[in-house]
């Protein structure tokens, strides 16, 4: 069982199928990005599948809860490490390995 720092972000999206103007989207064209850590030792966990929660909420997201292109970031890994990501991809994360130290 493992805890990693992780952030997440996906491309901005609309629940509405609307059109909207300019006024309407201003300052959504970036995409959302947000901090937390990727676990499988959480109290929501039951059934072993990881979780992400969100440090400003504390919000728990199953891979399911996010919109779909979601890529996760993690800065590192070892082996201990490598065990919670491959079980995370397998779960539905798409979880990105950023080792540019």
């Amino acid at each position: 069982m493992a805890t990693i720092n992780a952030y997440w972000r996906h491309a901005p999206f609309s629940h509405d199928a609307g059109q909207r103007n300019r006024d309407d989207i201003a300052g959504s064209e970036a995409d959302s990005v947000h901090t937390g850590t990727l676990s499988d030792e959480h109290q929501e966990v039951s059934d072993g599948r990881p979780v992400l929660v969100e440090d400003e909420t504390g919000r728990v997201y199953q891979a399911a809860d996010l919109p779909p292109g979601t890529q996760v970031m993690v800065s590192h890994t070892t082996d201990q490490i490598q065990q919670i990501i491959e079980k995370s991809r397998r779960v539905g994360f798409e979880v990105i390995i950023n080792d540019k130290n």
